[in-house]
This record gives C-alpha cells, sequence and structure tokens, in this order.
C-alpha cells in the first residue's frame, strides 16, 4: 500500500508539472529530479543508530528551476512520498484558494492580480555560487533603504495571502563571490518558506532590488507581470539537469549547532552501520574477519573536484553486494553504499 501511495503522489505531481502550458518540458528529460540527503539518528538505550532520509525534487514548472524539500523519514520512499504529498499540497491546493479567491471576485482587482500557473513556488530556486557561512539576515528597514521594490514585496505579499494566513515579513540575506553579489528574499507564505535568489550584481544595493523585482514578478505582481520572460533555450538546457538549489537556500530550522552534529553524526556514518552489521551477523562472524570488502570506481572522463567515485561494498555474510550512486569524493560514495546497507538492515533486522 505504500508503494501504492508513493506512486500515487509522484505521479500527480508529474502530471502537474507537464500540465505547464507557457512552456512545455522538453521531450526525453525526466520530469522530476530527485536528490537526497542522509543523517544519522541515535537510538535510546540498547537500540542502534538508524539512517534517515530527506527527499529534494526539483521541476521545470512554466520554465523556471523549482527545488521543494520534504521532512525526515526512515527510507528513501517514504521520504519520496512525502515532498511529492507536501509539494501537491502546496502547489494545487494551497495556491488553489488564491486563485478561487480571483475567481469569485473576493479579491479586489485593484488589489491584487491572481497568480498564474508559473506562480507557485516551492522552497527555492537555481543555484548560483559556491557555498559560504551564510550572514545574519539583513533587517527590513535597512534592506528597504536600499530597495524601495523590498518594501512593495511586504504589502503585495499581505495583500496575496487569504485573512487568516499569518503574514512575517520577508527574510533577506546576501552572499558575494567572484561574480559578485546575489541577494535573496525569504518570503514565508501558508506556513512555508519561498526563497527567492536574484542574480549577481556589482553592489547590494543591485542585488536586493533585482531579487525583490523577481520575487514581484514571479508572484505576478501588478507591474511587474511583464518584467522577465524565461529564456526558452535555457529552458531546454536546464530541462536536461535542473541547476541545484542555491547553497543560501535555508532547508529546515535547524541552527549551527545543530549542523555540526549533524556533520559530525555524518562523519561516524560508515562506523555506526559497519557496528550494526557486525551486531547483525554477530554469531556468524568469525573473530578477525572483516563484515564487509570495498571497492571504488571512478568516472573515467569526469574533470571535477572532488572526483566522481562510486563505491561497492560486499557483505560475504549476507551473501549481497551494494552499491551506491556516483557522488564526488570517496568518502561520500562509502556513505552513499552505507545506506544501501542500512535500507537492507531496517528491512531484514
Amino acid at each position: 500500500a505504500a508503494v501504492g501511495a508513493t506512486k500515487g503522489a509522484i505521479s500527480q505531481l508529474q502530471e502537474f508539472v507537464q500540465g505547464a502550458k507557457l512552456y512545455p518540458m522538453p521531450p526525453n528529460c525526466a520530469v522530476l529530479q530527485w536528490s537526497y540527503d542522509t543523517r544519522m539518528v541515535g537510538g535510546r538505550g540498547s537500540e542502534a543508530s538508524v539512517l534517515e532520509f530527506r527527499a529534494t525534487v526539483a521541476f521545470l514548472l512554466d520554465g523556471v528551476p523549482h527545488h521543494a524539500v520534504g521532512s525526515w523519514k526512515h527510507s528513501k520512499k517514504i521520504a519520496q512520498r512525502d515532498t511529492a504529498e507536501r509539494t501537491l499540497g502546496l502547489l494545487v491546493n494551497r495556491w488553489g484558494e488564491i486563485a478561487m479567491q480571483e475567481m469569485y471576485g473576493l479579491l479586489a482587482d485593484d488589489e491584487l492580480a491572481a497568480p498564474s500557473s508559473a506562480s507557485v513556488k516551492c522552497r527555492a530556486a537555481p543555484a548560483i555560487g559556491e557555498p559560504e557561512r551564510e550572514p545574519p539576515a539583513a533587517v527590513l528597514s535597512e534592506v528597504a533603504a536600499l530597495s524601495p521594490e523590498a518594501s512593495l514585496l511586504l504589502d503585495y505579499c499581505g495583500k496575496l495571502l487569504p485573512s487568516h494566513e499569518v503574514t512575517h515579513p520577508p527574510r533577506w540575506h546576501h552572499k558575494w563571490d567572484v561574480a559578485g553579489c546575489q541577494a535573496f528574499a525569504v518570503v514565508s507564505m501558508f506556513g512555508v518558506p519561498h526563497t527567492f535568489p536574484g542574480r549577481c550584481c556589482d553592489s547590494e544595493e543591485a542585488a536586493y532590488r533585482d531579487a525583490a523585482r523577481r520575487a514581484l514578478w514571479y508572484l505576478n505582481c501588478p507591474g511587474y507581470e511583464n518584467l522577465f520572460e524565461p529564456d526558452p533555450e535555457y529552458v531546454k538546457a536546464a530541462a536536461q539537469t535542473i541547476p541545484d538549489a542555491s547553497p543560501s537556500w535555508q532547508r529546515d530550522g535547524h541552527d549551527a549547532e545543530g549542523e555540526e552534529q549533524q556533520l559530525a553524526e555524518r562523519k561516524t556514518m560508515v562506523m555506526r552501520v559497519q557496528n550494526r552489521l557486525q551486531q547483525a551477523y554477530a554469531q556468524q562472524l568469525k573473530a578477525g574477519t572483516p563484515v564487509w570488502f570495498w571497492s571504488y570506481d571512478r568516472a573515467p572522463r569526469d574533470r571535477g573536484w572532488p572526483p566522481l567515485f562510486r563505491a561497492s561494498v560486499h557483505v560475504p555474510l549476507a551473501g549481497k553486494t551494494f552499491r551506491g550512486g556516483w557522488t564526488r569524493g570517496q568518502r561520500e560514495a562509502q556513505i552513499e553504499a552505507c545506506g544501501k546497507i542500512s535500507e537492507f538492515l531496517d528491512i531484514e533486522f
């Protein structure tokens, strides 16, 4: 039943994305492109630590790259279903409320133009630049002084949402890299943070203005609805491999301490999975005998850094070989394969 539910949620989301009329998906492209985060969660007492998964789905909706993330689950399939269901709920149900209000004249035309199908935003947008430590969110008044559009975005979001929804001021931050300054507007709508990135600019003022204008365009604010237009050639290219979400995208509310704890757990994942294997096969495992044997493949044509690796691990007592996906760095490839073993142990033990 769980598999059927998973297929149902994913297929419905795929049909929704394929139904976009302005910029249909090119043929022979994956409509939904998935990626996963992993973390180890410590057990209580004698319980072993378990591996959890969080799914991120990327798709092009009317020519605009979107990314949506779900919550942590104990299997990839359940995490995938969770993300698909949450995305559908946001796109179809919550944004549908606004469309219905406009349809039946519940919103004044001079105050609000209903968002088009392209105005259904998930939680992030294309990645630009390299990861770096994010600076504190800018104070709204400071951003408004740099960009009048920032004040307009606050006012417009208050009118856009139904009256019973709690409205929070947009949060802002920016980062500098070799390409320039890039600003991000994080707007909370329907209890979901929506991140709108701008392009790299020569100054903070220009970066904040650009991010605000793009958010207003995306939300179909009157006077801004024709400000930008997706590039058809970019759509064709991006459809093959949708750009990653920006490293500045805040996927959850974890503070720095929580992130450090997750990083520490990830570093010990291999050891934890090895311990689970040793406990599972304690009666058959002879003293001094390895519980597993590792091998690695390196992508021959890859020129990136760290190099692309794929790890395989043979567990003789299980009679199985587990292979992870291609990922950058030998250590990350090993962790990917450990996720396969953890899924096996969750089922068998």
